[in-house]
């Protein structure tokens, strides 16, 4: 699925119509677009052009790049359409629609898109940008924009290893394993499901028939435990795709067999990255921006092994971890990265578990 993070211009390639007639590029006498907030389910709100039913034409605008080829163009702003900071995060729907001719009916389609957090003009979702190291002191004469980008965009990269998950909305689809029980649990936070299809079937099920674990309140954070678990409903009757087990529904046993359309990632209710995160970074990227490289002409010391891993076994493969430190003086975190004790507390608090376990039992099938 295409996306666009806030403050990110849409270009030919992400959003873009292509029109044809008999298999060959034609330009069409009129071509319109509107881009709809569809999150919160259909039919979702218009949010360009601004007033509504109206609908952005990009016939002969810079929006028509090639012959019977347009994207989606903001003629008053001479750019790309660009989601603002304030734009609804998850799914949009671009609607085009266009005639041949002037006394040819309109044609229509639609095609979904994501909407994801600020992209700090970086080709990654970072969780921070240029300015928020600028703000700790760091001139730009000492360490250019491109550096500082490309320091936030690699220890972004550590902190999502050291944590094992990511912390921006992002789209996908799971393939993943039925385990013979009526839950399906997941290593990062579910936002929100598009759709959920079972048991090797081809149809989506209906919402009714399953609960989503998604919760970010303080009443109700299910961030530490997503899932997805089916509901008890008689309105399962496909004898092929059915999930009844002795009167209960089940994932049934199976390799890659159940699919998961949505948006992940350990976020805020608003969809933004958690400022501990974000402070976690600030300080792995301004440590090592200012720190010479270890065993440079500062004579600064390796920092030592800290992995607090002594042994792993899951799904036949294992691992162990030594460290010449006493077991009592290791502390969390990865090999030496940092020795920052608020940053390895902060990846502590942030760590997905390896993995959750769920007793399968077999069905017949």
């Amino acid at each position: 699925m295409p996306a666009l993070a806030r403050e990110q211009a849409n270009t030919p390639s992400i959003l873009n119509w292509f029109i044809t007639v008999n298999g060959t590029l034609t330009d069409a006498y009129e071509v319109g677009f509107q881009i709809w907030d569809i999150s919160g389910g259909l039919p979702g709100i218009q949010r360009f052009p601004v007033t509504p039913d109206a609908w952005e034409t990009v016939t002969d605008t810079a929006g028509a790049f090639t012959v019977g080829s347009y994207y989606a163009y903001d003629v008053a702003e001479a750019r790309g359409w660009m989601p603002g900071l304030t734009e609804p995060i998850g799914t949009h729907r671009i609607k085009w629609r266009w005639k041949i001719t002037l006394p040819a009916p309109y044609q229509s389609e639609a095609e979904d898109f994501e909407v994801l957090v600020q992209s700090a003009g970086s080709t990654a979702d970072t969780y921070i940008n240029v300015d928020d190291i600028r703000a700790e002191g760091l001139l730009e004469a000492d360490y250019s924009d491109v550096q500082v980008l490309s320091y936030i965009e690699t220890w972004q990269a550590f902190l999502e290893r050291a944590c094992r998950q990511w912390f921006v909305p992002k789209a996908m689809i799971l393939e993943v394993d039925g385990n013979d029980s009526d839950t399906l649990f997941f290593g990062v936070p579910i936002i929100s499901v598009e759709y959920l299809k079972i048991n090797g079937g081809v149809d989506e099920v209906n919402p009714l028939l399953y609960r989503v674990y998604s919760g970010r309140n303080p009443m109700q954070d299910d961030r530490r435990n997503p899932k997805i678990s089916l509901t008890r409903s008689s309105e399962w009757v496909d004898i092929y795709t059915a999930p009844l087990v002795y009167g209960e529904p089940r994932f049934r046993k199976g390799r890659m067999n159940q699919v998961v359309k949505g948006i992940f990632g350990f976020t805020e209710s608003d969809g933004s990255t958690p400022k501990l995160i974000q402070r976690a970074l600030t300080k792995v990227v301004i440590e090592k921006l200012t720190t010479p490289i270890y065993g440079g002409a500062s004579g600064v010391a390796v920092p030592p092994i800290i992995s607090s891993v002594l042994e792993e076994k899951t799904d036949g493969h294992s691992i162990k971890y030594g460290s010449a430190v006493p077991f009592k003086d290791r502390k969390l975190g990865l090999s030496g990265m940092t020795a920052d004790p608020e940053v390895l507390d902060i990846i502590k608090l942030y760590k997905a578990p390896f993995g959750i376990a769920t007793p399968a039992h077999w069905s017949y099938q």
